[in-house]
């Protein structure tokens, strides 16, 4: 009887280390790991600089780090805490925007506007997407791209709230 039961918790404590050992080499369960960066940018139009609002927004576990100018004009710059939750949603809805592809502009198109989407671990893209919006072009990307990062851009205030046009 003595054998069977140490028999067991052995088998019990080696699985536990071995699921301990596994889940640390697998990284988080959100989808993101620890590590990772994301970097979007929206590239606003070319208008007059009391309307030209481009927003540049990087995020990390830690941290979510906003900027909006205006043709190279700082107009708003904050830095917030990632609650856990945004970082787990950025990561178990990633695979939305990992399959996406822009497509290139075959001719230039004046007044577009554009975005960036980088989400990169190290050396590793885990996804890169950098459309331009002008003619129709790319418009199935913009609000798949808009969804998945609104949950850290909604740390913030809106645009016009952090940098009213005419100012």
């Amino acid at each position: 009887m003595r054998s069977k039961r140490a028999l067991t918790t052995g088998l019990v404590a080696s699985t536990l280390v071995l699921a301990g050992c596994s889940a640390s080499d697998e990284g988080p369960a959100s989808g993101l790991p620890a590590d990772a960066v994301v970097s979007y940018a929206y590239h606003d139009s070319s208008v007059p600089p009391p309307y030209h609002r481009s927003e540049s927004l990087t995020v990390t576990e830690g941290q979510a780090h906003l900027v909006i100018d205006s043709y190279g004009e700082i107009l708003a710059d904050e830095r917030v805490p990632t609650p856990a939750e945004v970082w787990d949603t950025l990561g178990s809805t990633l695979p939305s925007v990992q399959g996406l592809e822009a497509q290139d502009e075959d001719e230039g198109c004046t007044g577009g506007t554009g975005m960036d989407l980088v989400v990169a671990r190290g050396d590793e893209t885990l996804v890169e997407l950098r459309p331009l919006f002008c003619g129709g072009s790319n418009e199935e990307l913009q609000a798949p791209i808009t969804a998945w990062i609104a949950p850290a851009r909604d740390l913030f205030p809106p645009t016009d709230e952090l940098a009213p046009e005419g100012e």
